[in-house]
């Protein structure tokens, strides 16, 4: 495990995120937690994760943009971020990779799948 294995993940679904941060945490790794996009920029420009998950569909601001917004601050862009979606629009995750996201994940999925992205990521 690296030394630095901070994951942020931003859903604005409560479970998904309790779900989601016990089962990375249960793994080693430390997980900071937000429930819409503009938090998860504020948090990602605050502490530095190794690896940020954002939901798509999120009130206040929605995960692609604020993957947009990660991606083109120069604190943070370096992040890779993997987007989580429940319906797995092609176009939504398009959009997502056209702004830089490295991967995505659809809701919901096993336990292995989660990991495996996380650790071919960090």
């Amino acid at each position: 495990m690296p030394m630095h294995n901070k994951i942020l993940i931003a859903d604005d679904d409560a479970e998904m995120l309790e779900t989601l941060s016990s089962m990375l945490e249960g793994e080693g790794y430390s997980v900071v937690k937000a429930e819409n996009g503009a938090a998860a920029v504020e948090l990602a420009r605050k502490e530095l994760p190794a690896l940020v998950m954002l939901d798509i569909h999120m009130p206040r601001m929605d995960g692609l943009t604020a993957c947009k917004e990660i991606k083109s601050d120069p604190v943070t862009k370096h992040m890779p971020v993997v987007m989580l979606t429940v319906e797995g629009s092609i176009h939504e995750i398009q959009q997502a990779i056209s702004y830089g996201a490295k991967t995505y994940i659809t809701k919901p999925s096993s336990k292995d799948e989660i990991l495996k992205v996380v650790k071919s990521i960090i």
